[in-house]
């Protein structure tokens, strides 16, 4: 490819960003643009080979690229800051004489206003010399508002589109502990991600009774009625009020809404906030023809492990899932194993699957040493841990049977266990559990602690020796649990069913599923291993970019949605 064509071009352009194949081209480009005389108006940075070297080798968020006419480098745009911590960019064009006054100026220009804005930036700003009056007046027919800057260069700021209203949907995820804590990884990863750093958050609270005699409040008697016949083997649900308080805790940007928990009122409040896109629905829902919707689909642990369900509850998912990915035009999963499920069992579902990455979250208070929190519980020996709910797939007997094997070689070390031991499909697992424990002889080296404040759990995760996650089946890696150990820094021992081991970072070693004698092994490999944990920089800067890789595949999501 040649730089410095005189001919007039044809209509035959393109936008290439910068890598290592563009080193030629662009050490011409910088050849030929000094030789024109033009880097009297353009000199941001030396306009050289070793200059071309290095944003030809570089790696970062700024964002560089030549633009190509029939195959000849024709021009250079860059919008750069982002890696020195700015939110708005600073653009820059320059174009070849041979190739201006034909619009390519201002394709360019719009390639890295949609560049931009595709990288959640609110506005951009450029520098231009007054006597330009060409590149002048083509900003200023795209919307730049000037203001002086020094003598014979004024600065240019242009907003770009309005901020992405962005509905987040609470119903379906906050009535049980683990479900929360999904739906805060999710706003977490959001708040993070570079390119929603100026999206609008609403968080839809469905704290107001639903409208009588809608769908939701049938749903409402049903579960009363449910909760009356089964009351002592239902796990209790998150009080709204500590819902609310949790959520508020992500600060000022996260707005939050409060409205009925019925399909109308959802509506209402999309429409009259102007929301264009909602997430994650749990099921097809109308939200007004100005939104688009992203779906959730958590996990078919109903095609894996149907025992544990009726046949109604069965072909109930069955329809519910084939809606929603019927339905709606982008679903986000936890893991590649639920979006391989997809493809085997809905093969018509017609949305975009985006699969999360694993982010495991730190947060900064985590981090901060409460031995308050965990006196009360009276643990003073060393302890391995299980959070997770009491529910037969967990496979807690594993792990207590494992713990039995090894019981006798460490007579000062506990097996503690949080959770609620309630299960409402198999009300006798339980009790089981406690005969289990008792056959065992090891009922007084296992402490219950049951469903705790979830500042409690963590700090009594932090002192463990390590987390045990001996589960049969997850909907994403490694549990709820596996996230907050993996972001503290605690090995983490995991049954190797095929979702755990999704699991990317993190002190994690896996046993095969159901196999006590592994279990013990791993246990007793932790037991001897020497207790290190990485510095709280390290960790948090391990979260934030987790969440924002997270964070990024949610905007991509909410993205294909809204355009639908």
């Amino acid at each position: 490819m040649t730089a410095g064509r005189t001919r007039p071009p044809g209509t035959s352009w393109r936008i290439v960003p910068l890598g290592p194949a563009c080193l030629e081209d662009l050490t011409a480009f910088f050849a030929a643009f000094e030789s024109s005389g033009s880097g009297n108006f353009f000199h941001p940075h030396p306009l050289d080979r070793a200059e071309a070297e290095r944003l030809c080798a570089r790696q970062g968020k700024d964002h560089y690229c030549l633009a190509y006419v029939d195959e000849a480098v024709a021009g250079y745009g860059m919008l750069r800051g982002w890696d020195e911590g700015y939110a708005e960019p600073s653009l820059g064009v320059a174009l070849l004489p041979g190739f201006r006054g034909l619009g390519l100026g201002r394709k360019l220009t719009e390639h890295l206003h949609a560049e931009a804005a595709r990288r959640g930036a609110a506005s951009v700003r450029l520098k231009v010399y007054s006597s330009n009056r060409v590149a002048r007046d083509l900003y200023a027919k795209l919307g730049y508002v000037f203001a002086p800057h020094a003598d014979g260069v004024e600065l240019g700021r242009l907003e770009l589109a309005p901020a992405l209203k962005v509905g987040i949907l609470v119903q379906g995820l906050a009535h049980w502990a683990g479900g929360l804590d999904f739906l805060c990884g999710l706003i977490n990863a959001l708040l993070a991600a570079p390119s929603a750093r100026h999206a609008e958050l609403t968080v839809l609270l469905p704290s107001k009774p639903p409208r009588r005699w809608s769908k939701a409040h049938f749903k409402e008697i049903e579960d009363w009625l449910k909760g009356l016949l089964r009351r002592k083997h239902a796990a209790p649900r998150p009080a709204m009020e500590s819902v609310r308080d949790r959520l508020a805790g992500f600060g000022p940007r996260l707005r939050l809404v409060e409205i009925g928990s019925d399909a109308a009122a959802h509506r209402a409040a999309a429409e009259e906030l102007g929301l264009q896109v909602v997430f994650p629905c749990m099921r097809p829902g109308d939200f007004g023809p100005r939104c688009g919707v992203v779906g959730y689909l958590y996990d078919f642990q109903h095609r894996h492990l149907p025992a544990f369900f009726t046949r109604v509850e069965r072909s109930r998912r069955d329809r519910r899932f084939r809606e929603l990915l019927t339905g709606v035009d982008a679903v986000v999963v936890n893991a590649r194993s639920v979006a391989g499920d997809i493809r085997e069992f809905v093969p018509e579902g017609t949305a975009q699957v985006f699969t999360l990455p694993f982010a495991p979250i730190t947060r900064r208070e985590w981090l901060e040493a409460r031995p308050d929190l965990i006196a009360k519980y009276g643990l003073t020996d060393p302890y391995l841990i299980v959070c997770n709910q009491f529910w037969e797939h967990k496979d807690h007997r594993t792990a207590f049977r494992a713990f039995a094997r090894i019981a006798a070689d460490h007579p000062g070390v506990k097996l503690v266990c949080t959770g609620s031991p309630l299960d409402s499909r198999s009300p006798a697992y339980f009790p089981s559990l406690q005969e289990e424990l008792r056959r065992l002889g090891i009922a007084d080296r296992v402490q219950i602690l049951g469903l705790i404040p979830k500042r409690d759990q963590i700090e009594l995760l932090k002192q463990a020796v390590a987390l045990v996650q001996p589960t049969l089946f997850e909907g994403g890696p490694g549990g709820g649990a596996a996230y907050d150990a993996v972001g503290l820094d605690v090995p983490v021992i995991l049954s190797d069913i095929a979702v755990n081991r999704e699991v990317d970072c993190g002190k994690v070693t896996l046993f095969p599923a159901g196999d006590a004698e592994a279990l013990a092994e791993k246990m007793r490999a932790a037991l001897r291993a020497k207790p290190t944990r990485l510095e709280a920089a390290a960790l948090l800067a391990q979260s934030q970019a987790k969440a924002e890789e997270c964070g990024e595949t949610i905007w991509r999501a909410l993205m294909v949605a809204r355009k639908a």
